[in-house]
């Protein structure tokens, strides 16, 4: 008998040991994920700073404006979080901020590198340049001068100008320039550089709750996956480490390598796929990146969406005698797509992660017909057999979104084009642009579907292979962003952004406002 007690003893002691190294091994895992996630470029910088200046892109990007630009209205300008661990930088540092990392350009997510040629420095990006922003919990008295608790690592940074960036060098008359133009704040098109010919800027998604989001199970190449589904059009579906290596090649990891040449070398200038293997031969950034991916999804089943009674003054914001009612009418009104099925579930995400046809949801389309993911296209080891197995080849579809946090995260939609942009992150400000935006959800007879359409603010000097074509002010973007040089074709002719997803706008007066309040509180 005491041998049994002394084994089980010992058998005990064991599970116990190992359980508390595998615990330490977990919280060492998302330190080091959460660094890779503020710090880690994978290269990205030279593609930024020596490639896409240069031909064939000839793109110089506004970095070096937006990093020298003063620290005391660089939010306001330009949307962006600056490093609270920086200061200032004079004639000195050629304006840059002075960092304690001398790594950091001085903003949350941008990197800087000596440049081997001697001139001004690399400046890369990472993860946390569009996905950090303000904690709706813990916001900054001055959004110029955020402390590191104000920094959200993954809520996607509503107020970023991404568009502003990219358009820093080119005038008004070149047709990129209105293209980035068209890029409400918050949003960007994935697929600008590695070029589908179809101008989809889309929401920089929060990242949250993840372990509680619905799994599916796909393949890969044959490969059995159990993943969640990501990307508004449910494209990034083969599981986080594969999503996070697609973003590291969006920006700009092994492009001189594997990319570059993958855009315009295939049948008729088409994209040919990155192919994985090869480029492990060639790019040893994507050998550490695919070794650091790991560590990268597990910080990112860490951080939990932001509640607004946990906000200062929060729970001033919401009318609790019809948040019940409001919880009973989104189950009857919304719940179909927007939850998990079971309202009793603690941790309840909102959504099913289903997708739909396009033509089902409404909204403006331009987004889910991005092409990048298919067989044959640059993107297409990144996406699941089944995606590629869809009756379009991938797309034309849109993901249900989670709707947790939504009250911290207006404007809607995929393009963040269904609300007012209030350029405020405080809890007031965040509220303002929440009830804008669920007015014009629920009645969409308010929404200005007409003057959604974007138009070019000035003379526009298209070249096409007859020579240049000269548009004039007012022209809609689409009419020309959207155009397949090869064909001739508009592969997105859909002008109106702020139209569709009407569910929901037959409920009366009382059941809105109740619907309103109750998404206040989730």
């Amino acid at each position: 008998m005491k041998k049994i007690v002394l084994a089980i003893a010992i058998l005990t002691a064991a599970l116990f040991i190992s359980a508390v190294s595998c615990f330490a091994k977990d919280k060492q895992n998302v330190a080091a994920g959460r660094d890779i996630w503020f710090k880690s470029t994978f290269g990205g910088e030279r593609f930024f700073s020596l490639i896409l200046p240069n031909p064939p892109f000839n793109l110089p990007l506004g970095f070096d404006q937006m990093l020298t630009w003063p620290r005391d209205t660089r939010f306001n300008e330009f949307g962006v979080i600056n490093d609270p661990d920086c200061t200032p930088g004079d004639a000195s540092t050629d304006n840059f901020d002075r960092c304690a990392d001398s790594e950091s350009a001085g903003v949350i997510g941008i990197r800087k590198f000596p440049n081997p040629s001697g001139g001004p420095p690399l400046i890369g990006v990472t993860c946390s340049a569009c996905h950090a922003g303000f904690d709706p919990n813990h916001p900054p008295a001055d959004p110029n001068h955020p402390k590191a608790e104000n920094i959200h690592p993954t809520i996607g940074n509503q107020y970023l100008q991404i568009g502003k960036i990219f358009r820093g060098h080119l005038s008004p008359h070149d047709p990129r320039y209105q293209v980035f133009s068209s890029w409400a704040p918050g949003t960007v098109d994935t697929t600008v550089l590695e070029n589908d010919h179809i101008n989809n800027p889309g929401m920089i998604t929060p990242i949250w709750d993840v372990p509680d989001r619905p799994f599916f199970n796909v393949t890969v190449g044959g490969v059995p996956v159990r993943a969640h589904r990501n990307g508004q059009g449910g494209e990034d579906d083969a599981g986080c480490e594969t999503a996070a290596l697609r973003v590291y090649f969006n920006i700009g990891m092994c492009a001189a390598e594997c990319m570059v040449g993958h855009l315009a070398n295939g049948p008729g200038g088409s994209q040919i796929p990155i192919d994985l293997a090869e480029c492990r031969k060639v790019c040893p950034d994507l050998v550490e990146a695919e070794e650091s991916v790991g560590k990268l999804c597990a910080f990112l089943q860490t951080p939990r969406s932001p509640r607004l009674v946990n906000a200062p003054d929060g729970p001033h914001f919401v009318d609790w005698k019809v948040v019940e009612k409001g919880k009973k009418v989104f189950y009857n009104a919304c719940g179909a797509c927007h939850s998990d099925g079971d309202p009793s579930v603690k941790h309840n995400v909102l959504t099913d992660d289903l997708i739909h046809p396009y033509s089902e949801v409404g909204t403006n389309s331009c987004r889910a017909r991005t092409t990048n993911w298919m067989a044959g296209h640059i993107w297409a080891a990144f996406s699941s057999d089944q995606y590629k197995e869809r009756p379009t080849g991938g797309p034309g579809f849109y993901r249900d979104m989670p709707l947790v946090g939504i009250w911290a995260t207006a404007p809607f939609f995929h393009n963040d084009r269904l609300g007012r942009f209030t350029g405020d992150p405080s809890v007031a400000g965040r509220i303002a642009a929440y009830e804008n935006a669920m007015d014009l959800l629920l009645n969409p007879d308010k929404r200005d579907e007409a003057g959604s359409i974007l138009r070019t603010n000035d003379v526009v000097l298209l070249p096409t292979p007859s020579g240049v074509v000269t548009l004039p002010a007012g022209t809609p973007v689409a009419a020309f962003a959207n155009v397949d040089p090869a064909s001739g074709d508009n592969l997105c002719p859909d002008l109106i952004e702020n139209k569709g997803h009407y569910f929901g706008t037959d409920l009366s007066a009382e059941d809105k406002y109740a619907l309103t309040e109750f998404l206040k509180t989730q």
